[in-house]
């Protein structure tokens, strides 16, 4: 999956800033809409093109060594069922949960407009479409062929004819067709800004299509004037196409742009040459990836050049005289016979590779490997270190397991570990001078016993003293790092450590999953951990227990006083812009029972400052006919999602905002 986001998010950068700087501004509007189409589903077909990564070994102290991550086998048969919610991942969780949101809004707006095509009273126009007027519509909108116009319109004739020509001209050419393709690819990829964006550019040459065709049947500058009433109108249903839904400045520019001249159209010649190159690129990611062995292979045809011979340096600390010694000691590292009269190499120019990678071999021992009762009766673990043969047909032949302090109970690890490489499918075969040759490798792996919840236990591990000491313990330990403070970077670090049986402290790590704004801070999280002083262990029917744990850090910079509007070199936005802002406000706010009961109206003025992360806070009634009115705006204000802040001087900045809000019944 981050393969294929990484490959999407290239793609889809690359086109829009294709699109931003050189075809934006052209007046080839249906060529435009072509090519936004066209290239969302292009980076998509991109992102799925199969590429086999391959893994490139780790070198240390100068000698290449395959690195693989060690494999850890616990109690699955009996932990799958009391530790199901703690193994779910919760990436996965929140994708699907935005998913589901988002589906639903969509067919929430779908919804909304079948029920007022309805209730609405309908006419059949010549050409097709079907016109329905409603008192549920405050501006004219267009879904495929029906075209909504409010019930009352207190516009002239000729005004209402030009609206109704550019919503036919939405209908004409399908324009519903493409916002539709734009919603499930928001759907989908909810989570993606660049989704958005396509969206949102593609409403916006629509409307330049549609504003072409209406202008033709007026004078320009009349229908800009018609453009600008009606931006001041009530906000209308989201999903669909509307008379007025790009940002008006746009609208009107384009409006009276000259046409752009044909020979300017050769910037879409740019286009078929990009899509090839991505095409080739991701093609050949293998060979782009095997390129990263070039430092392996040059090793390689050195240390053969040497006869194969290395030189470690052992480096040995004397305690009681504080003295260092070095030894160099040259080992062999020249390919052995084995008892067949093969050839067998420690180091090929083409390692030996798994089926599907490095991440395949992991998911294949994982879900093979299974701890063995003896061991797991006397709480044994250990890491085996396996070492097998790789012949040119790709077998796996002889694995044989090793561990640290032998005896019965671990001999059951080491012939798990054993029994499972054996079952191995065939490996591509290393290659040494063009030709296939048996070489050697080792796989870690690590057998542990599950680490009990702390959601299982009957007493939770606890810092000395309790919450209270945790608390004062961080505040005094933990120290702002420069860098990150700096960088103005703040935010929560999430720590995951285990609490062993004697309260000490082990595996103090980032929780997988989260992020955090500034490495300093993780730096900083993990040094106060290790710090810390034993706990005081978990309790589970009567015995303590090994246990994990999570500890949220915080980082927080003292906020600079809020900017006003006119000081910042950006303004913060809510996510969609003012459109979007107004049908959030339209859609949630409800009219005080009391004020409606009293036919209360009048305008509020709410102020409140838009921090750098995007939320909200700092509420201040400037002014308010009643209380029950602008307590509304407040509480419908605080569930807004996070704006995109404002900038000042190349990063996020506080900024106040201040919102008219009018209630009239």
């Amino acid at each position: 999956m981050t393969i294929f986001l990484l490959k999407l998010s290239l793609c889809w950068a690359f086109f829009a800033l294709l699109y931003h700087w050189l075809l934006r501004q052209e007046t080839f509007f249906r060529a435009n809409r072509a090519y936004l189409i066209g290239t969302a589903l292009f980076g998509i077909l991109v992102a799925v093109w199969p590429a086999e990564q391959l893994p490139a070994p780790v070198y240390e102290s100068g000698l290449p060594v395959i690195e693989l991550p060690a494999v850890t086998v616990g109690m699955q048969e009996i932990e799958v069922v009391s530790s199901n919610w703690e193994q779910t991942d919760y990436l996965w969780i929140l994708y699907w949960a935005g998913f589901a949101l988002a589906l639903a809004r969509m067919l929430w707006g779908l919804l909304k407009i079948v029920q007022m095509a309805v209730r609405g009273r309908s006419k059949r126009l010549e050409d097709g479409c079907l016109l329905i007027s409603t008192d549920e519509a405050k501006v004219p909108f267009s879904f495929f062929k029906w075209v909504f116009v409010p019930e009352e319109d207190e516009l002239s004739a000729q005004s209402q004819q030009l609206m109704l020509a550019h919503e036919r001209a939405h209908a004409h050419d399908w324009h519903s067709l493409d916002v539709l393709l734009m919603e499930c690819l928001g759907v989908v990829f909810w989570f993606h800004p660049l989704a958005h964006w396509y969206r949102r550019s593609l409403r916006t040459v629509h409307e330049y299509l549609a504003d072409a065709v209406a202008a033709r049947q007026s004078d320009r500058k009349q229908y800009g004037l018609l453009l600008i009433g009606q931006s001041q109108s009530g906000m209308p249903v989201a999903f669909a196409n509307h008379f007025f839904q790009s940002p008006l400045k746009q609208r009107l520019m384009m409006l009276t742009k000259k046409a752009s001249a044909p020979v300017r159209a050769v910037k879409f010649g740019l286009v078929a040459p990009a899509a090839l190159l991505f095409l080739s690129l991701f093609r050949q990611a293998p060979a782009i990836a095997q390129a990263v062995d070039e430092k392996h292979l040059e090793f390689v045809r050195q240390l053969e050049a040497r006869g194969w011979e290395m030189t470690d340096t052992v480096v040995t600390f004397d305690p009681a005289t504080y003295q260092e010694s070095v030894m160099y000691v040259k080992n062999s590292a020249a390919p052995q016979i084995d008892e067949n009269g093969k050839l067998v190499y420690q180091y090929t120019e083409i390692q030996p590779q798994f089926p599907g990678g490095s991440e395949a071999m992991v998911r294949f021992l994982q879900e093979n490997l299974r701890y063995p009762e003896i061991a797991k009766a006397n709480k044994i673990e250990g890491t085996v270190v396996v070492t097998f043969i790789v012949d040119e047909q790709g077998n796996v032949l002889r694995p044989f397991g090793q561990i640290d302090m032998p005896n019965d109970s671990k001999r059951a690890l080491v012939e798990e570990a054993e029994r499972v490489v054996k079952s191995m499918p065939k490996w591509t075969p290393a290659q040494h001078k063009g030709t296939n040759v048996r070489c050697s490798l080792c796989i870690p792996v690590k057998f542990g016993l599950p680490v009990v919840s702390s959601k299982s236990v009957d007493a939770q591990p606890e810092f000395p003293g309790g919450l209270e000491a945790l608390i004062k313990y961080l505040g005094e330990q933990v120290k702002y790092p420069v860098e990150a403070k700096n960088a103005g970077a703040e935010g929560t670090v999430f720590l995951q450590f285990v609490v062993n049986t004697d309260g000490s402290l082990d595996q103090v790590a980032q929780v997988e999953g989260t992020q955090v704004a500034h490495p300093s801070l993780l730096s900083e999280a993990i040094r106060v951990v290790k710090a810390m002083p034993k706990w005081k262990p978990a309790v589970k029917d009567g015995k303590v227990v090994k246990t994990g744990f999570t500890l949220p850090i915080k980082f927080k910079l003292d906020n600079e006083p809020a900017r006003m509007l006119f000081d910042v070199e950006k303004a913060p936005e809510f996510p969609g812009g003012q459109p979007e802002f107004y049908a959030f406000l339209t859609k949630n706010v409800k009219y005080p029972e009391a004020a409606k009961k009293e036919k209360a109206e009048g305008q509020v003025v709410i102020s409140y400052v838009v921090e750098t992360d995007g939320s909200l806070s700092s509420f201040i009634v400037e002014n308010s006919p009643r209380q029950d009115l602008s307590d509304e705006v407040i509480r419908v204000l605080k569930l807004s999602p996070k704006w995109n802040p404002g900038m000042a001087n190349g990063k996020a900045a506080r900024v106040k905002y201040t919102l008219p809000f009018k209630f009239k019944l």
